[in-house]
């Protein structure tokens, strides 16, 4: 009887680095990729890859291939096992594969499917998250909204669910966020920078903060904004901040001080950045549970997150109803929750929605506010302590166990 990990592969994002950082806590006889793609550093005994496929294969190729992954992870592990996985097509392998081999098949959804999984990709990965789910032996799912999403809108058996937040590496990003800027990058920090992770793809809404830093500017024009990340968006963001009028550098080289919006691309270390700007900004649209929130707790930096419906409530105002949602600025415990952005990709000339107003009211009035950037960034550090990677791999461990 042993424990193998399962993902879709160990790309760049939040999920696949959670993943490894987990990996290196849990004791394992082997590592399982869907696809042949290793980005992130991975600490395993044997690490078996599935397919030739890679991050640039066609997601309806690997979408039809389920059944051929599924035939081929049944024949590397044996009855006793137990296999965790993460992510949609990973779990749907993993649970079709215990059919055929008998093993014990836990599987973990990191985001919310229903805001996950649109057009097409809702069309073909919504039935199948319905039909297999609930034939795993448990779910683990990262947040409160994500167990409700599952068993509200895909059957999931409610019995069936634990949830176990994500982990945060407080110890190491605190090391890597002490580390000098990069040449050129200290001019920026001089002035008042708000700073956005994650990867530039739908969920994250970075064109609203781009509407939103315009109205900013307004109040406070010395503001700049970097944008740490790099994802299927990035020419569409890059023309929409142009389109804004604003001055932008996208690399590569030196950046100049007075530019007003910066795109880092993919960053080795996000923090040294993050720990640097007044604000972290976070403008999700829908989320499982934000490792970049978290992360940016723990470079003792404060944060303004939308309320969207999983994960960022339950970081920053975890005493009140997973329900509420802020119609306006809300001074939470931890950070400060804000209304959730309409999502609608307006042109460059259109006026600001009444959200984007609210948000850049705020934002530039806590820019403009010290003391009480000094006791979100207090409470934030605080906070993100109670997500210590080791406390959610005990969790992880007794979850695990035979019989849990």
């Amino acid at each position: 009887m042993g424990l193998k990990l399962l993902i879709n592969s160990l790309f760049r994002g939040g999920a696949e680095k959670q993943f490894a950082a987990l990996a290196r806590l849990l004791p394992h006889d082997a590592l399982i990729l869907l696809e042949n793609e290793i980005a992130q550093p991975a600490d395993a005994a044997e690490i078996k890859i599935l397919s030739s496929h890679r991050s640039t294969t066609s997601s309806l190729l690997k979408t039809a291939s389920i059944p051929l992954y599924a035939r081929r992870l049944a024949a590397a592990v044996r009855p006793g096992d137990t296999v965790l996985s993460f992510m949609e097509r990973a779990n749907i392998v993993n649970v079709l594969a215990a059919k055929r081999s008998g093993h014990r098949a836990v599987i973990c959804e990191r985001t919310s499917p229903s805001g996950e999984f649109s057009g097409l990709r809702g069309a073909l990965m919504r039935p199948l998250i319905r039909r297999y789910y609930p034939g795993a032996a448990l779910i683990a799912a990262n947040s409160a909204g994500v167990k409700k999403d599952l068993s509200e809108n895909f059957a999931v058996p409610a019995e069936k669910i634990r949830v176990i937040h994500n982990g945060c590496d407080i110890a190491g990003i605190d090391a890597l966020a002490a580390a000098p800027l990069p040449p050129g990058w200290a001019s920026v920090f001089e002035r008042p920078v708000i700073a956005a992770g994650g990867r530039l793809t739908a969920a994250k809404g970075h064109w609203h903060l781009l509407r939103i830093f315009r109205k900013l500017k307004e109040t406070l024009p010395g503001a700049a904004l970097v944008l740490l990340g790099e994802g299927e968006l990035r020419s569409y963001l890059l023309s929409l901040s142009a389109g804004l009028g604003f001055k932008t550098f996208s690399g590569p080289g030196a950046p100049p001080p007075d530019a007003d919006v910066y795109f880092t691309g993919f960053c080795e270390n996000p923090y040294l950045f993050i720990a640097k700007a007044r604000l972290f900004a976070f403008t999700s649209l829908w989320e499982g549970f934000p490792n970049a929130l978290l992360e940016a707790m723990a470079c003792g930096t404060p944060v303004a997150s939308s309320d969207c419906a999983s994960g960022p409530r339950e970081i920053l105002a975890p005493a009140t109803a997973l329900a509420d949602r802020a119609l306006a600025p809300y001074h939470a415990p931890y950070g400060l929750l804000m209304p959730v952005l309409s999502g609608a990709r307006l042109p460059a000339g259109t006026p600001p929605e009444a959200e984007e107003l609210a948000w850049a009211e705020k934002l530039a009035e806590m820019l403009s506010a010290p003391a009480a950037l000094r006791s979100y960034a207090s409470a934030g550090l605080k906070r993100a302590a109670d997500f210590d990677l080791r406390k959610t791999a005990a969790l992880w461990l007794e979850l695990l166990k035979p019989g849990a």
